[in-house]
């Protein structure tokens, strides 16, 4: 924490500093965790949100706590997710230079098939509300289970399900009208 201290000029502010360093260090770390299911992420991105609060204290001293809480939680969860999804894709790029040699034992014309219901899945998830974008991103993309994702969206358990059951449906009738189910 000292580290910390020693980017901040006026006492306000360290003692400021402090107190949402006791306050909420842990739970930072906690959600961090819960998103990237590393220990040594987790406790990195902790450490880059309290840096990035360095530069942003003055704004946040006069708020209320609820509010810095949501205003350190949005950078938690961002930090984290980046950074889930830049592992991914390394992981991806790996495995994609490994299976170089297969590209050609599928067909072009499946292949382009793949990729156009790729295409047309984000483009219809783009057009779906808010909540549902996140819960099916979360399921599929992310490969979470219906207690993280309602962990990290503050929602319960049985509300995650209805979300996710509602945007599964939604999902499907959009598919037919381009054709895809009768």
């Amino acid at each position: 924490m000292y580290q910390y201290l020693m980017l901040l000029e006026t006492e306000k502010e360290k003692e400021f500093f402090k107190k949402l360093y006791d306050l909420y260090s842990h739970e930072m770390y906690y959600v961090s965790y819960a998103i990237l299911q590393n220990s040594s992420d987790a406790e990195d991105i902790v450490h880059d949100t309290f840096v990035t609060l360095t530069n942003h204290l003055s704004r946040m001293m006069n708020n209320p706590p609820h509010k810095n809480w949501n205003y350190i939680l949005t950078i938690v969860k961002n930090k984290s997710y980046n950074l889930y999804k830049r592992r991914k894709r390394e992981i991806g790029s790996e495995r994609d230079v490994s299976e170089r040699g297969d590209v050609f034992s599928e067909g072009m014309d499946v292949r382009m098939a793949k990729m156009e219901q790729k295409e047309l899945f984000h483009t219809l998830l783009k057009k779906m509300r808010k909540p549902y974008q996140e819960v099916l991103i979360l399921q599929y993309y992310h490969e979470m289970d219906v207690m993280e994702i309602a962990e990290i969206l503050d929602k319960t358990p049985d509300n995650v399900r209805h979300i996710s059951m509602r945007a599964k449906k939604k999902l499907q009738s959009m598919l037919e009208e381009y054709g895809f189910f009768e």
